[in-house]
């Protein structure tokens, strides 16, 4: 007796499994998804970011607050995932712009983003070491990469830093430029940018002025190590592609108030320093 109803149960559950197969291939029509009018242009590379002891995820009152968020997260800011305080992503893509962001006070936000560097030379510094237009607006240079989220399902994603973080954006790319690969024939080449993996971190930093968390940046292993590799391979090769094509925005909403040094409770010049590298 207790056999035959061990038997019924586990029919019961592949039946069950098959109705579950069964509801998700309703789905794989191959009929209209109703995404055949979205293309690149109408979408926004999501951008991570490390969550402050004043950003607005964690400060009680603000919308955005989620009382299972800490200060030192790794954040999601389109897609409102955290990845804790350690992640896995492969570069794709680097490249330098100079924000010119409006006073915080005027709620203008980003009025014009500079592919070069002339704009410094129009600058001068005021009190808060910030580099001011005579227009009153600031610019922040802003390193900034394309990566290929591991730790995310292998999600398109956008970093970005400035002031105190741009030392380790430099570091990162020296440390991923200076890798070279061997061909058949022996000769060497010089390794792309997304050969390798990198496991970003946070630490906490802090200077005279004030305290927050920073990145830290390890080599993590090789492209063709991770499982899987030839699908983010193939993924990394489409956001190559539409890249250079120029059809890939990155979500800077939020950075304002990352950038400003303002916002959700009187950050000091530290931390708006590394609020604004996010």
């Amino acid at each position: 007796m207790a056999k035959a109803l061990t038997t019924a149960t586990s029919n019961k559950e592949v039946v069950a499994a098959e109705e579950d197969v069964n509801e998700l291939a309703l789905f794989d029509t191959g009929k209209a998804t109703g995404f055949e009018n979205v293309t690149t242009n109408d979408l926004l590379i999501p951008r991570l970011t490390i969550l402050q002891s004043n950003s607005p995820q964690v400060t009680r009152g603000q919308p955005e607050y989620d009382p299972n968020l800490k200060a030192g997260e790794i954040y999601d800011v389109g897609l409102q995932e955290s990845f804790g305080e350690s992640m896995m992503v492969v570069p794709v893509h680097f490249f330098k712009q100079w924000l010119e962001w409006a006073p915080r006070n005027t709620n203008k936000g980003l009025v014009a983003i500079h592919d070069t560097g002339d704009i410094m030379h129009k600058t001068e510094k005021n009190d808060k070491n910030k580099d001011v237009l005579e227009n009153g607006n600031y610019v922040a240079e802003t390193a900034q990469f394309y990566v290929i989220n591991i730790s995310g399902r292998n999600r398109k994603s956008f970093i970005a830093m400035t002031s105190t973080q741009l030392k380790k954006s430099r570091s990162w790319l020296t440390r991923a430029q200076s890798v070279t690969l061997q061909r058949a024939d022996g000769s060497e080449f010089q390794a792309p940018l997304f050969y390798r993996s990198y496991i970003l971190s946070t630490v906490p930093e802090s200077n005279a002025e004030g305290n927050w968390f920073g990145w830290k940046i390890e080599m993590g292993p090789p492209l063709t190590e991770l499982e899987n590799w030839k699908i983010v391979h193939k993924h990394i090769l489409e956001f190559r592609e539409s890249i250079d094509k120029g059809e890939v925005q990155s979500d800077k909403s939020s950075m304002e108030a990352e950038a400003s040094g303002g916002g959700g409770g009187g950050r000091t010049r530290g931390e708006a320093d590394n609020g604004q590298a996010m």
